[in-house]
């Protein structure tokens, strides 16, 4: 039952990690306080979600009867993950400590390293479309 929570949790941290790249983006170019605002937030309800996908994915991975072959691949998917998953925490906490602080050469040096966070967020979730739509890791498939 709760490896069916994995499909469900992915998709916040992916809408909600972009989004706060899209909103630095947008302040970097604006400079509307908002902005940053906004990207502190939906950065930090992010990387909480991504912990928790990460959290359902184990789940998910425990209830999976799989090859070799397809274990690899998870086993390659996990470790992206938990890659992704520290690093928007660090840049949380580096928002948390220096959001108010901050000159405009960090505030790009920040908006670099979210970019190579999204990057690699985005290949993880790559990852994890090619399990199941490769793979049919994690479908049931009923016959009548």
């Amino acid at each position: 039952m709760l490896s069916g929570l994995h499909p469900i949790a992915v998709h916040f941290p992916i809408a909600l990690l972009l989004t706060a790249l899209l909103a630095q983006g947008v302040w970097l170019w604006r400079r509307m306080p908002v902005f940053v605002e906004m990207g502190f937030w939906l950065l930090l309800l992010g990387a909480m979600s991504a912990a928790v996908a990460a959290l359902t994915g184990g789940w998910a991975e425990d209830a999976a009867t799989v090859s070799k072959e397809v274990a690899a691949e998870i086993a390659q998917h996990e470790t992206t993950a938990y890659i992704t998953v520290w690093i928007y925490a660090v840049l949380a906490v580096w928002q948390l400590l220096r959001k108010a602080k901050m000159e405009m050469a960090e505030h790009r040096m920040y908006f670099g390293a979210l970019l190579v966070a999204s990057a690699i967020l985005i290949y993880t979730a790559y990852q994890g479309g090619v399990l199941v739509y490769d793979y049919g890791v994690g479908v049931n498939i009923q016959t009548p």
